[in-house]
């Protein structure tokens, strides 16, 4: 993940607005994505919420969107966040969700991502969740 010139915008493959988005997928294997210390400085987590319910008092959206990492071998979190509408400044519909963990903060493993998504307005919840390998 990472900032593009604005005469790239919306240009090229994975460029998406202002971010050039080069997604990690997992292999075809069956293993979670790979990321490795040496050579990348950090795990980016990047997505997109749709379709968020709008007051109509206030034209804006009402949602917390809640990030926690947890390591798979301890079953502990490693990593908590929680993020609002409230705090982040001119949002509509249509939320980006950007994230990056410096990898030296994560030791070798195994982790997953979870990602809950909650809709004050429309009281619609989404979780979606990615496993990923740190080595």
């Amino acid at each position: 993940m990472e900032s593009v010139p604005t005469k790239d915008v919306s240009t090229g493959s994975f460029v998406i607005g202002l971010t050039k988005v080069r997604p990690r997928v997992a292999p075809a294997d069956g293993k979670p994505a790979l990321f490795k210390k040496a050579r990348d400085p950090k795990v980016n987590f990047w997505m997109q919420v749709y379709n968020l319910g709008m007051d109509e008092k206030t034209h804006k959206p009402s949602a917390t969107f809640e990030f926690d990492i947890v390591n798979l071998a301890t079953n502990k979190p490693v990593v908590q966040k929680t993020e609002s509408t409230e705090t982040m400044g001119n949002v509509g519909e249509q939320v980006t969700l950007q994230k990056s963990i410096a990898a030296a903060n994560l030791q070798p493993g195994i982790y997953r991502i979870d990602i809950k998504v909650n809709d004050n307005i429309s009281k619609q919840t989404i979780d979606p969740s990615a496993t990923f390998a740190v080595e």
